[in-house]
């Protein structure tokens, strides 16, 4: 292909990484999340800063390390991204840790190799871009690197974390205190933290919910006494505890309450790149218009 590359070449390595995805899913199988934990994904997140730093290093000599860094491998890769996203959003997803119901395996398409591989293309295009900005840095040029920075963060924490992230289900009774649980493979974990059920009701007015009043234990020493209801999840020390269920037989009567227990140490990172766009775009608003209309 010819230079200078356009949107065409940016859509060819786009087709080009669907079909590879769609290679490794046959033969490989779906993404393997679990072989991603910590301290791997920490090694991988430092070959990816490393790979984009050389990158940009080598953009003079290298053609197509200059046109990383440029709308036309960057608008294709986005449009591919959003198409994979509704694709997700219109497909039925089934829980995680489960398989697929469909024989190509976009009913998980967390772990589906088109899908990843088009984000990961996306997040190095947008560390290209990032190196490019920071160069040469001025505070018109700040809301762009907020915005794209944060993206980039916000992508790579929440795939990276994905591995490390943990969902599992707690069974409490009525006076006693649980230090296990259980995740979607039904393999028991023990816990940092305990959960001691004082008392289970369900609300039916003005709607339905039911809700746990609780005790919370952690190794640490510490202690939380607190209600946990429906959609009002209780976090401490980076569990998040959600109301799940309850012995459905007995209904109010219930001495049971079950409980979802979700950890994510990545997650403030998302949140931080999300927090960092937020900001971008607000130091977009407040700039005077003739900034704003400046184009690199």
């Amino acid at each position: 292909m010819n230079k200078p590359w356009g949107m065409t070449a940016g859509g060819f390595v786009c087709c080009g990484l669907v079909a590879g995805g769609l290679l490794l899913q046959t033969v490989a199988g779906p993404v393997r999340w679990g072989m991603m934990a910590w301290p791997v994904n920490a090694v991988v997140l430092a070959v990816l800063l490393l790979g984009i730093v050389l990158m940009h290093l080598c953009r003079r000599r290298v053609y197509v390390f200059r046109w990383m860094a440029t709308l036309q491998a960057g608008i294709p890769a986005m449009v591919a991204c959003v198409m994979a996203t509704m694709l997700m959003g219109v497909t039925r997803q089934v829980p995680a840790g489960h398989v697929p119901t469909d024989p190509i395996g976009i009913t998980d398409m967390l772990t589906f190799w088109p899908f990843v591989l088009l984000y990961v293309w996306l997040c190095v295009l947008l560390g290209m871009v990032c190196m490019t900005r920071l160069q040469h840095p001025t505070w018109r040029s700040l809301p762009f690197l907020l915005n794209h920075l944060g993206l980039f963060l916000a992508l790579v924490a929440g795939t990276l974390g994905n591995a490390d992230m943990q969902r599992l289900f707690m069974t409490t009774q009525e006076g006693r205190t649980e230090w296990r649980a259980v995740d979607a493979q039904h393999r028991v974990h023990q816990l940092p933290i305990a959960i001691e059920l004082h008392d289970f009701a369900i609300e039916e007015q003005p709607k339905f919910s039911f809700l746990s009043d609780v005790t919370v234990y952690t190794k640490s020493g510490i202690t939380v006494r607190d209600t946990i209801r429906v959609n009002k999840p209780l976090s401490v020390r980076g569990w998040k505890i959600y109301q799940y269920s309850y012995d459905e037989a007995k209904g109010g009567m219930s001495d049971i309450s079950i409980f979802e227990l979700v950890r994510d140490p990545w997650l403030p990172f998302v949140y931080i790149g999300i927090y960092m766009m937020l900001a971008g775009a607000v130091c977009l608003f407040l700039q005077p218009s003739s900034v704003r209309h400046f184009r690199p």
